[in-house]
């Protein structure tokens, strides 16, 4: 009996620990936020940040579909996206960080965005599709992927874009990871952006920035999902499906990569806070 009792004790606790990982499938080392998108994490105009504190609001009417990975959300390209807040601190770690989503689209004509930031003052960051920011006049560039990222400083505002074509507008599922490897020192800085497509990278850039007292911060504007905001102005927005958007507060190495792109298994662990419920009702039954 005794020893039945220990087995039983030893598999709860076990499944306590449990609650707050992400399947095994899924790396999060260094995960920040991460929104699934399945409908059960959807709450009227609220998409639930099951790994952090960041729950996004929905804005127009985007549709819960199926997805790559559990569901999706399917944007019209006239007016919806998902405002994912400042993200904390988080931009004030951006200069190593990571940026993940699976999208669907066939969209190749039509400048859309997939993520981005940008208030009055640095940082800014994102990725744009068919089109590029060149000196505030946008420049359509079907079938392309531009990625960009401006780090600040107290006399304005540096950075650094690249991209180019990408056969992803074929209206089936893509991967897409944006990873930034900074460092920043007292006269200036350098890193790397790497952006993977279904787990290879497809660009990699390297990039050395002079300035004094140059350094990454909290976000001044709200990241936006699917549009790219500007104060009191939307445009740019995505047409298609979006999918399995997480953030991470480090690079994720080429294999980490490889592993999140091979993973199939939907978000399904037991919401936070469930532990103490759980050792209340072990207690009673012992």
């Amino acid at each position: 009996m005794k020893n039945g009792i220990h087995f039983l004790t030893f598999a709860i606790i076990i499944g306590m620990f449990s609650l707050n990982t992400a399947p095994a499938s899924i790396v999060t080392d260094g995960l920040v936020s991460y929104w699934p998108f399945d409908r059960v994490h959807i709450i009227s105009k609220t998409a639930t940040d099951v790994w952090g504190d960041n729950n996004g609001t929905i804005i127009g009417n985007p549709k819960v579909v199926p997805g790559q990975v559990g569901e999706a959300l399917e944007f019209d390209g006239a007016g919806d996206f998902v405002n994912l807040t400042t993200l904390g601190d988080f931009g004030g770690q951006f200069g190593t960080s990571s940026f993940e989503a699976w999208i669907k689209t066939t969209n190749k004509k039509d400048w859309m965005t997939l993520i981005n930031t940008r208030g009055m003052e640095c940082p800014n960051w994102g990725i744009e599709l068919n089109g590029v920011n060149r000196r505030n006049r946008f420049e359509i560039m079907e079938g392309t992927l531009h990625h960009y990222i401006g780090i600040g400083s107290p006399g304005g505002c540096g950075g650094a874009g690249s991209g180019g074509s990408v056969g992803i507008f074929d209206g089936e599922w893509h991967h897409i990871v944006y990873t930034n490897d900074y460092t920043v020192h007292e006269g200036g800085g350098n890193g790397k952006r790497i952006v993977y497509i279904d787990g290879v990278s497809r660009s990699a850039s390297n990039h050395g920035f002079g300035g004094k007292n140059r350094a990454f911060s909290p976000f001044t504007a709200p990241v936006h999902l699917g549009a790219r905001k500007f104060p009191g102005k939307s445009q740019g927005y995505f047409t298609g499906m979006i999918d399995e958007v997480r953030f991470y507060n480090r690079p994720l190495t080429a294999d980490e990569v490889i592993q999140n792109f091979e993973s199939t298994e939907p978000y399904n662990i037991a919401p936070k806070g469930k532990l103490s419920t759980v050792w209340g009702a072990l207690k009673t039954k012992l």
